[in-house]
């Protein structure tokens, strides 16, 4: 009897825990804040010139509340810390959704050119380990420095960072002589849940504490749980001591700096998440970047933002960002723009005005890093503007930039140190290796809709110029975007296109646009079985956008 009620009861607590609601497997992890008296998240950036000054950033528990950076040449570091120098700084407390913490910060100042030094913070009590940093040297020309495209987890409840880890200390292994370091956005996955910063912080450990981290805001930094809000980026501009000499409402998000003879510049492209914070950032930065890219003389521009005016997912485009930017880089002939945000490796021909040219030396080069970390997309293509793509859906990657004078070279790395890519702009000799080879011009006018251009079987014919108007064939068109062409008995065409449903007669300039009407600038028009509709059209009913491009013959179509 007894080993019967026992069995009963074992049975019936196993019955009662399978119809539990509560899946005790699935809850999720409880993280902890992690401060302790003992500085971590200890970070190198620059707000002043990278010759004599250095930034420090740490974070402790609140109970510190002294920031001390104690520090000495490399050549006198045999009795360090005896005989060191040392600075005092600002602490800030720092509110999280995991708790309190303090934030210090120490500009270093007055230290030498092309100088070593070591150092270790605290606050006169509890030490960090000892680190080193080395000064920019006057009048180099030739330095290296890394890129690493979007290193966010990719899981908003787990911050896995694992293969950021991987990524960013094979790169820094294989590239000691690295100078610094861009991350251009996308850096966590929920910007403001500090866990995913914990474990940045730890997998960057003893290189961010070595080279400083120029970082760019992406648009997952300013997202918030657990809705995916939006807000101003408040865990990015803390953490991130970044040059304070960008437009008055973006500071340390837009800013600018020079290392070498080359020109770096870091813009905001989040005009989506804070236009409602924020106001127009875009046009904020529009003064702001002429101005500084008229003064200044390095051989080199460079510039860095987040979402890419050239870009390689499916659908997803930006060209408030491209109208917005790329004006002024052709003006000041920017030499390459590097972005993140899609995932894949993407080197576009050079590009002036929106148009193909055959050198580097009349245009500007727009490079999509990849990614460093754990997310990937599975809708990723070349386009008509790639001279070079790879998805790296196997593994992350990272980007070398080497300067020597008037030579760049850009190399695309695996995680596992294959190469991908490898690129040369020389400005002295007018040349670029691989040789840049544009598309031709093709005999039949081809039709290109977000960068992809539309080829056989899915085209029954090339797009047709009737009256001076481009037309193109729907059927075709909407098809390729998932959407669906029907044709009824009455001799009505039905197209479902996303949410929209668009009712139209063949040589009738009227339609009805989810049960609306509405009248189209030009007729629908039928040629051998094939519906055509012009341009002014689908821009009406659909919002695209179009240019003809004469120099490939190609049409178009983008949002």
């Amino acid at each position: 009897m007894k080993r019967f009620l026992s069995l009963f009861v074992v049975f019936a607590m196993a019955i009662s825990f399978l119809s539990s609601p509560i899946n005790l497997f699935a809850a999720e992890p409880v993280y902890k804040l992690g401060t302790t008296q003992k500085p971590d998240h200890i970070i190198l950036t620059w707000q002043d010139d990278p010759y004599t000054t250095q930034t420090i950033s740490w974070r402790t528990d609140i109970s510190t509340n002294k920031s001390i950076v104690q520090y000495v040449k490399e050549t006198d570091s045999l009795s360090f810390p005896k005989n060191s120098l040392s600075q005092e700084g600002n602490v800030e407390k720092f509110v999280s959704d995991l708790g309190e913490m303090n934030l210090h910060t120490v500009t270093i100042k007055n230290l030498e050119p092309g100088t070593k030094y070591v150092y270790r913070v605290g606050d006169g009590t509890n030490w960090s380990n000892t680190y080193s940093f080395k000064t920019e040297p006057k009048n180099i020309t030739s330095f290296k420095f890394l890129v690493f495209g979007d290193s966010q987890s990719g899981l908003p409840t787990n911050p896995e960072y694992g293969p950021w880890e991987k990524t960013v200390q094979n790169a820094f292994k294989a590239n000691p002589d690295s100078k610094f370091f861009v991350n251009v956005g996308d850096l966590v996955e929920w910007g403001q849940y500090y866990a995913h910063w914990n474990n940045w912080f730890k997998a960057a450990e003893g290189v961010v504490d070595t080279i400083p981290a120029m970082a760019v805001e992406g648009n997952h930094e300013t997202y918030n749980p657990p809705d995916w809000h939006t807000t101003k980026p408040i865990f990015f501009t803390s953490q991130f001591k970044l040059p304070q000499n960008g437009p008055q409402n973006l500071k340390g998000q837009t800013y600018s700096f020079d290392y070498g003879n080359a020109h770096i510049v870091m813009l905001n492209s989040q005009e989506e998440e804070e236009k409602n914070i924020n106001g127009s950032i875009l046009e904020d930065q529009k003064n702001w970047l002429e101005n500084d890219l008229k003064n200044t003389d390095k051989t080199w521009k460079i510039v860095f933002f987040h979402k890419t005016p050239y870009y390689n997912k499916a659908t997803r485009t930006n060209e408030d960002i491209k109208k917005a930017f790329t004006p002024i880089f052709d003006k000041y002939h920017v030499d390459i723009v590097f972005n993140g945000h899609d995932h894949g490796i993407s080197r576009t021909y050079p590009i002036n005005n929106d148009k193909f040219v055959d050198n580097p030396s009349k245009g500007t080069i727009y490079y999509v890093t990849g990614r460093s970390g754990n997310k990937y997309y599975y809708d990723l293509s070349s386009k008509v503007w790639d001279a070079f793509f790879y998805d790296p859906q196997d593994q992350p990657n990272y980007i070398v930039v080497k300067i020597d004078k008037d030579k760049m070279n850009i190399e695309a790395v695996k995680q596992d140190g294959t190469l991908i890519d490898s690129y040369t702009i020389d400005k002295l000799n007018g040349t670029d290796y691989p040789k840049t080879i544009l598309p031709p011009k093709y005999n039949e006018t081809k039709l290109v809709v977000f960068g992809n251009m539309l080829q056989q079987p899915l085209m029954p014919t090339s797009p047709k110029k009737i009256n001076n108007k481009w037309y193109i064939p729907v059927r075709a068109f909407i098809q390729y975007l998932g959407g669906n062409v029907d044709w009824n008995d009455n001799g009505e065409i039905r197209i479902l296109y996303g949410k929209n449903e668009v009712n139209i007669s063949i040589e009738s300039d009227s339609a009805t646009k989810n049960k609306t009407n509405i009248n189209l600038p030009d007729k629908v028009y039928l040629d051998k079985n094939i519906t055509f509709i012009s341009s002014d059209d689908l821009n009406k009913l659909f919002d695209f956008t179009y240019k003809y491009d004469e120099s490939t013959n190609m049409l178009m179509f983008t949002k």
